[in-house]
């Protein structure tokens, strides 16, 4: 029994042990799939705050003025009579190039915020994973503690000798079995003999010597306990017991002495 709770109470440290390692390696592979998730988030994060630096570059540099036809103009203005045919196409090319940067405004200022708002998403995912990392780092430590403490609390073999009580073996059977007993020409404790009337046996390693009286139809007499039926166990001298098995008109009776 002693054997049996040792092996149970180190097949609980194994089932243990096997637990805490089980989580250890969960741990570091999700650890090191976060980690390089998160990396590649701020690298992300990196490459999406320089491309808004460039959009805000060069939505703040001003549209490029068509090249100056002016000198040019003014000098055929000049030179020839002034008419109002020729001044027609510098006013579309003026009113174009005045309405392009006020069309192109709404489009840079719309890129911008949707760039901050995937920026914004992106850190707040980068927080959510570093939060994941530390509540999983801390549970890992906590099953490498519980582990550490584990050993020292399962029960060892002298505690489990302590708790249980005293076998079987403890108790006063041996007021029967003596040293100086036989152990040759001797009926050895708990094995079937026969015997007839004027018999006896000594019991090997006992001072006890069973003696046949009389054997009849069903019953054996016998020294000490008297008649015994056949398939009756009857108290016989110092914590020892006689068993009658056969009996019959032939003389002859099967017996058993045992101590307990």
């Amino acid at each position: 029994m002693d054997r049996i709770i040792s092996l149970l109470a180190a097949l609980v440290g194994l089932i243990a042990l096997g637990g805490a390692i089980l989580v250890h390696v969960n741990g570091d592979t999700q650890r090191a799939q976060m980690a390089a998730e998160i990396a590649q988030l701020k690298v992300s994060v990196g490459l999406m705050a320089a491309g808004k630096g460039s959009v805000e570059v060069a939505a703040a540099d001003p549209a490029p003025i068509l090249p100056s036809a002016e000198p040019q103009a003014s000098s055929a203005v000049s030179s020839e009579p002034p008419s109002s045919v020729p001044l027609l196409p510098s006013l579309a090319t003026v009113s174009s190039s005045a309405s392009a940067p006020a069309s192109a405004a709404p489009a840079s200022s719309s890129a911008p915020d949707d760039r901050d708002a995937e920026v914004k998403a992106l850190m707040d995912r980068v927080a959510a994973l570093e939060q994941q990392n530390q509540q999983q780092a801390s549970e890992l430590d906590a099953a490498r503690a519980q582990l550490s403490v584990q050993p020292s609390t399962s029960p060892s073999s002298t505690d489990v000798a302590a708790i249980e009580p005293p076998s079987s073996s403890a108790t006063p059977q041996s007021a029967a079995i003596s040293t100086d007993g036989p152990t040759k020409d001797c009926i050895p404790l708990g094995t079937r003999f026969m015997g007839t009337a004027g018999d006896s046996f000594p019991i090997c390693k006992t001072k006890l010597v069973l003696k046949v009286m009389g054997v009849s139809d069903g019953l054996a007499s016998i020294v000490g306990p008297g008649d015994v039926a056949v398939g009756a166990t009857v108290p016989y001298d110092k914590g020892c017991s006689v068993a009658v098995f056969s009996a019959d008109t032939s003389g002859y009776a099967e017996m058993r002495v045992t101590c307990s």
